[in-house]
């Protein structure tokens, strides 16, 4: 009762232009619902006469409002999936016992060591 009232209050809140523009978004939102619903219901019902059930309508719900994809990576994740096994490979390449010995290389090996580390956590993180 609480979320009709609430909703009853939010609708009577709502300009004559806004209240137009309210039941248009209904009537889409119905129409692409109902579609959903029947795709489902064709893909799960070879035979027989049509049968749209709760589970489906409530399937095509979340389908509709969360969508079918996963979000899109971020560009900084991308850049961190490349870089992890990139800096990896070079810093397997730096490994070397006796160029360790000089400054420059460790240095270098270091840095190229903490890249792969630091973009590995962070895409472990972000998925």
């Amino acid at each position: 009762m609480s979320t009709e009232v609430t909703l009853r209050t939010a609708v009577e809140a709502l300009n004559t232009g806004a209240v137009g523009e309210f039941h248009a978004a209904l009537v889409r939102y119905s129409e692409d619902l109902m579609r959903e619903a029947s795709r489902l219901e064709a893909v799960s019902n070879t035979t027989g006469k049509p049968e749209i059930t709760g589970s489906m309508v409530r399937d095509a719900d979340l389908l509709l409002r969360k969508g079918y994809r996963n979000r899109a990576k971020s560009r900084l994740l991308s850049w961190a999936q490349v870089l992890g096994p990139s800096s990896g490979v070079i810093t397997g390449l730096l490994f070397d016992r006796q160029s360790l010995q000089q400054p420059l290389n460790l240095v270098a090996f270091v840095v190229f060591l903490t890249l792969t580390l630091g973009a590995t956590i962070f895409c472990s993180l972000k998925e």
